[in-house]
Formats: structure tokens, C-alpha cells, sequence
């Protein structure tokens, strides 16, 4: 270790013990009814049959090889520190960018692929245009989406700018599937310099690699979502703080604050909540060292200046989108009940700490099985290397205090996110990979035998080749990898190069996302939050509340909030309605049992059994014109049947096409046709 002086692991332990209970003990699936994680059963039986073999496999190699195995140990470990730190860290980069621009095209064919990354595409398409926010469209349900806003003049994404940003750049090299791909390449860099100034060249180098063959790492950096973005910052900044807390030279400390000021602010600009955490937990620490050295304080005037740049430009551009500097796009959209906190959320439920408990639980659960996929529980070895030393380091305790408060911060949030593992989690990489390193030496430790060392390395080396060469299984890379490739299989569709392909101009494409988005654009139209709005679709029958909607568009009175009322009640008076089965959560309908569809009900009904496909997919393709309004050669819009013509008005001198969603990937490519030929149902 580089770091002689230590501190009592007592607190480290309680933490651990913490983690133990909730992440290991199935807290969520009890209070859940075993909801929560439904798998949990079937990967404790594989924890207890193949990982369990693996560990006594190990054992039993460490007792009967001894020495052997000791010096198989030892050339691997020569091996691994052959390379030296620049070359070792220049190939980590390259390798994990080429394996998550891999993923990228195995798993989502470098698209789109979340409502998320469809949103801030289309706010990269603005920045690419010039402008922070268009000017919506009068008949806004044609072109609106579950995470954008389009009211008081304004049409922006929900996101803070810090990640459309990055996207731009990849959009404008023509490229933007490779932008996280790079970041992640980063991000191992910043692993492997700020674990070898911390603790040692070899715990660098080992957690630098498992970082590299985590399926939660490559499938997360092979999307286009902003949570890669904010690691790569903040890893930046902890690559900083070695060299800061050792630099003797002002200069050089001064650098190094800059740099992880700049760091640190930028990440609030991608994930405020994700930045504000990890500047909390850095600053902290930064602040207990500063107590040794004036000069070190003196130094974080210079951070605190240089984090504020990227600070004062996300605060400016939410002043320019939602009006209020300190008014995010997510806030703006769904309202106060957005935010963190104990309230009542957007879906009508009440966030209380016994529900924070049960989220909370569902991540370090799911953490267990997504982090490596593999056939033993990760959460037990993070636990083991927390409670196992008696001693401590600080940058254990920074390490540990980052995965608490990411913890901390997500409880408080009501939304219960995950994609390709427990994604409000993955900030807190880097203590997941360095505690999972410093296992095998802490057990070593505490109990003083080589082969002690050498079992516990052994059994992380076959449990990750176990993952990633096995395919079938509760937990394997390949599986993983091979669900995100044929989920969603529309969303592999090229549209842009569909688009270069048909070569259309002057034109408008009418795209069908299906009767459950007509309605809920419809009802947005007349001021209905987006979320509750998703929400009632299961709970009013679909074609009371399309008459209802008919009727108001047919004789419009009173304010948008009176209309929404009316609607919504006469709706509700169709009866208690059944959710139809067999549809996809996107595309669910609801149906009073014995109703009657009238034919405008049955009229959507056959719209959509040409196929649907997601029209946020689209945003990022839509033309822009010099107004900052929708323009170019192409404008793409919600296809709304019948109700296409209230468009005539501002498109009626463009060709008007629709949009044929492929069935499947091997679909042929007739993508774009015309109007006239399928005419205005």
C-alpha cells in the first residue's frame, strides 16, 4: 500500500453489515412479495451449486498445487505489471473502447435504444442546429414525446445540456454511437491512474481489468445514456486527487484542482444529482486533507472557480429552456413531484422511506447478479472487503463513502430505474471494482497464508471466466448480451440511413407509435402531464376516452384544463376497463368488458395493424429551419389518421409519405409510402 497511515475500519464494517442486510438478505422480494427481483431464487440456487463448486474448486487447487499454483500466481502477476503505466493504460483504453463499441453494435446496432437516449439525441439535433430549444408546432400532439417539453414558446428535452452536448459532437462526425464507447475508454485510464496513485500498481492494474469484462460496463457504455458521461468525469476527478494530496509543488496541485474542479462540474452538467454526490463525497475528503496544508485549501479556491464554469453554463441554459436557472427540464415537465424526496410521486404513489427501503434493496439485490454476471453474488465480495481488514485507508473511506451517498441520494428518489443493471448505481463503479480487487490481499491479511491469496484470486478468475465463456445459466455475459440484441428489434432500424436512401425533399413523414400514444399526445395537447397521463391509459377505456376527445375537438370550450376535465370524465363514466393482454407496456389499451367500439375507435384500431414503432426514435432525423422551426427537407410527425389534415394548413406543399415499421430486422426496406397510395384513414 502507498499509504502508511490508517484509521479503524470500524465504521467500514458497519457499513458492510448494512449492506449485508439489505443487498444479501432479500429485503425487496419480502417486502414485495417477491416482486421486486423476481429471479433472486433461482440465482441463490446457482450461488449455492456453481459458485459454491467454483470456490471449493479453488481450495481444493490451493491446498493440493501449493507452491505451484503460488508461482502461477506470481507469473501472472509479472505479467500483468510487464507493461509499463503509460503503455498499460493506453492499451486499457483502447481495449475497452473497442469492447463497448462492440457491445454497441451487437446489442443496439450503435442506435437508440431508451426514451432517455431518444431525448437527448433530439436536444443534440437542436444544439447541431444553434439553438437550445425550437419553437413548438400549434397542433403540438403530432410532435410531442414522453420526455420533452413543449410549451411557453419553447421545445427542448427534459435533459440538462451536459449530455446532449457530447452527443453532438458524435452527431456531427457523423458518429454518435462511438462518443460512450470513448468515454468508457477514459474512464479506464482514470481508473487504473487514480487507484495506482491511491493504493499500489497491481490493484490498479486488476481493477483496471475487471472494469474491462463487467457486462454492466460494456452494455451500458454500448447506449448512448448519460450515466458513461458522468463516470468518465468523475473518475477524472479522482485520477486527480492522488497527485493533488501528494503534490509538494503549488503549481502541480494547482493543476490538479483545476482539473478536477472542471471535472466535477461537468458532471453536474450531464447528472446534477450524480455530480452534486460525488462532489459532496470528494470534497469532503478534500477538505480533511486541507487540514494538514494551508496551501492544499488555498488550492480549492482555484477548484471551486473552475467547477463553477460548467455549472453557470447548465444554470444559464435552464434559464434559457424553462425559464428559471435553477428550474431543470425533468421539473418543468412533471412538475414538482419529480424531484427527490418523501411525496407523492408522478404515478400517485407516496414515496416513503419504507418504499426508499425497498428500492434500495432492489439495486444492491440486482447488483449482486448484473455487475459481473457472475455465478457468485457480487454485493458478498464488496461486503467481505469491507468487513475483513481492521485497519483502513482514506481512500477506502472515499471509495466507501462514494457508494454510500450514491445509495443515499437514489433512496430518496422515487423512480426505480434500471438498464443492463442498476443503472442510478453505476457512479459508484469504481469502489465496486477496487474492493473487489483488495479481496484476495485483505483476506491474505487477516488470515496470513499465501494460499489463502491464491484460493480467493483463483475463485474471481473462474467465476469471471465462468461468465463469460458459459452462455446459458441465471448469470452469463453472453445471455445478457444477447437479450439487449433481440429485445426491442425495431429500434435496430437505421432510420437515418433509410432516410439518406429514400432521398426524399419537401416532404412529411406521418410515423405510427399506435392508439396508446395518439391518446396520450392528445390529452398532453390539452395540458396533461406526461407520466399521469401514461398512467391512465390503464385505467379509463381507450375508446370512451377517444369519443370523449372526438366530441372536444369538435366543439372546443373553455380553458385546456376545463377540457382535459370534461374529457377525462366522460371517459370515466364508460365503466371500470380491462388492460387488453398480449400488448406491449407502451402500446397498452384498456377496455371496458362488453363495450361496443364505435367506428372511429375501430378506424384506430386498423391503423395500427400496419405496425407501430416509436416516434421519438424519429426526433433526432427532424429538419430544422433558420426560424427554429421544424423544416429541411423532411418533417416528421405523429401519424394521427384522419386528424393528418389538420396539418394541411402548414405542411399542405409538402409530399406526404408514411412510415412502414419493419416487423423485424430482415424486413425488406420499403420504409417511405406515399399518402396518396394508403390514403387518410
Amino acid at each position: 500500500m502507498r499509504e502508511s497511515r490508517s484509521y479503524s475500519a470500524t465504521p467500514l464494517k458497519v457499513f458492510a453489515l448494512v449492506l449485508m442486510a439489505i443487498g444479501i438478505v432479500p429485503v425487496a422480494n419480502l417486502l414485495s412479495a417477491g416482486q421486486a427481483v423476481p429471479w433472486w431464487s433461482a440465482a441463490v440456487s446457482e450461488w449455492c451449486t456453481t459458485g459454491l463448486a467454483i470456490i471449493l474448486l479453488a481450495v481444493l487447487a490451493a491446498v493440493v498445487a501449493d507452491t505451484r499454483l503460488t508461482a502461477v500466481m506470481e507469473r501472472a502477476r509479472a505479467a500483468l505489471l510487464s507493461p509499463s503505466p503509460l503503455s498499460f493504460e493506453i492499451g486499457a483504453a483502447v481495449v475497452v473502447t473497442i469492447l463497448a463499441a462492440i457491445f454497441s453494435w451487437y446489442c443496439f446496432s450503435g442506435l437508440v435504444f431508451t426514451g432517455d437516449e431518444m431525448s437527448q439525441r433530439w436536444q443534440a439535433r437542436m444544439l447541431l442546429a444553434g439553438r437550445l430549444y425550437l419553437h413548438p408546432e400549434a397542433h403540438r400532439e403530432f410532435f410531442s414525446t414522453m420526455e420533452s417539453m413543449d410549451a411557453n414558446g419553447r421545445w427542448f428535452s427534459q435533459f440538462p445540456i451536459g449530455g446532449p452536448l457530447l452527443l453532438a459532437i458524435g452527431m456531427a462526425l457523423g458518429a454518435p454511437w462511438i462518443v460512450n464507447p470513448l468515454l468508457a475508454g477514459l474512464t479506464a485510464r482514470n481508473i487504473h491512474r487514480f487507484v495506482r496513485g491511491a493504493y499500489d500498481d497491481i490493484t490498479a492494474r486488476v481493477a483496471t481489468v475487471l472494469f474491462a469484462i463487467s457486462p454492466f460496463v460494456l452494455i451500458m457504455s454500448g447506449s448512448q445514456l448519460n450515466h458513461v458521461a458522468t463516470l468518465a468525469l468523475v473518475t477524472l476527478a479522482l485520477a486527480e486527487l492522488p497527485r493533488w494530496t501528494s503534490a509538494t509543488d503549488a503549481a502541480v496541485r494547482r493543476r490538479a484542482a483545476l482539473v478536477i474542479g472542471v471535472a466535477l462540474g461537468g458532471a453536474i452538467m450531464v447528472r446534477p444529482l450524480d455530480g452534486a454526490v460525488a462532489a459532496l463525497v470528494i470534497g469532503v475528503f478534500q477538505l480533511h486533507s486541507a487540514r494538514e496544508s494551508a496551501e492544499r485549501g488555498r488550492s480549492l479556491i482555484w477548484q471551486a472557480v473552475a467547477g463553477a464554469i460548467p455549472v453557470a453554463i447548465l444554470l444559464w441554459c435552464n434559464a434559457r429552456t424553462t425559464g428559471s436557472a435553477f428550474l431543470f427540464g425533468y421539473d418543468a415537465l412533471n412538475g414538482p413531484a419529480h424531484r427527490p424526496g418523501f411525496h407523492v410521486d408522478p404515478l400517485g404513489v407516496r414515496h416513503t422511506p419504507l418504499r426508499a427501503l425497498t428500492i434500495t434493496s432492489g439495486y444492491l439485490m440486482k447488483l449482486n447478479r448484473y455487475l459481473f454476471e457472475w455465478p457468485v453474488p457480487a454485493l458478498l465480495i464488496l461486503v467481505a472487503s469491507l468487513a475483513i481488514p481492521r485497519r483502513a485507508s482514506r481512500w477506502d473511506y472515499l471509495l466507501a463513502g462514494l457508494f454510500a451517498v450514491v445509495i443515499a441520494g437514489y433512496a430518496t428518489y422515487w423512480f426505480d430505474g434500471f438498464f443492463a443493471g442498476p443503472r442510478f448505481l453505476y457512479t459508484a463503479m469504481p469502489a465496486f471494482v477496487v474492493f473487489t480487487t483488495l479481496l484476495p490481499r485483505r483476506l491474505c491479511e487477516r488470515f496470513p497464508r499465501p494460499a489463502v491469496r491464491d484460493a480467493a484470486a483463483l475463485a474471481l478468475v473462474l467465476s469471471a471466466c465462468f461468465a463469460w465463456i458459459i452462455p446459458t445459466g441465471v448469470s452469463s455475459v453472453q445471455l445478457r448480451a444477447f437479450y439487449y440484441r433481440s429485445l426491442r428489434e425495431q429500434l435496430k432500424t437505421d432510420i437515418g440511413a433509410e432516410l439518406e436512401r429514400a432521398r426524399l425533399t419537401n416532404a412529411v413523414v406521418f410515423v405510427n407509435d399506435g392508439w396508446h400514444a395518439r391518446l396520450v399526445a392528445r390529452l398532453r395537447a390539452l395540458g396533461a402531464l406526461p407520466i399521469p397521463a401514461e398512467r391512465l391509459l390503464d385505467h379509463v377505456d381507450a375508446c370512451a376516452l377517444q369519443n370523449a376527445l372526438d366530441a372536444d375537438d369538435a366543439a372546443p370550450m373553455g380553458t385546456s384544463a376545463a377540457r382535459l376535465t370534461r374529457v377525462l370524465d366522460a371517459a370515466r363514466r364508460a365503466g371500470t376497463p380491462v388492460v387488453m393482454p398480449g400488448l406491449p407496456a407502451d402500446q397498452h389499451i384498456a377496455i371496458v368488458p362488453g363495450s361496443r367500439p364505435t367506428p372511429s375507435c375501430l378506424a384506430e384500431v386498423a391503423l395500427d395493424a400496419d405496425g407501430t414503432m416509436p416516434f421519438a426514435a424519429f426526433l433526432a432525423y427532424q429538419g430544422v429551419d433558420d426560424s427554429g422551426q421544424l423544416g429541411g427537407s423532411v418533417v416528421l410527425a405523429r401519424d394521427m389518421g384522419t386528424r393528418n389534415d389538420l396539418l394541411r394548413a402548414r405542411f399542405g406543399n409538402r409530399t406526404w409519405y408514411r412510415y412502414r415499421p419493419p416487423q423485424r430486422r430482415t424486413d425488406p426496406m420499403v420504409a417511405f409510402i406515399p399518402y396518396d397510395r394508403l390514403g387518410a384513414r
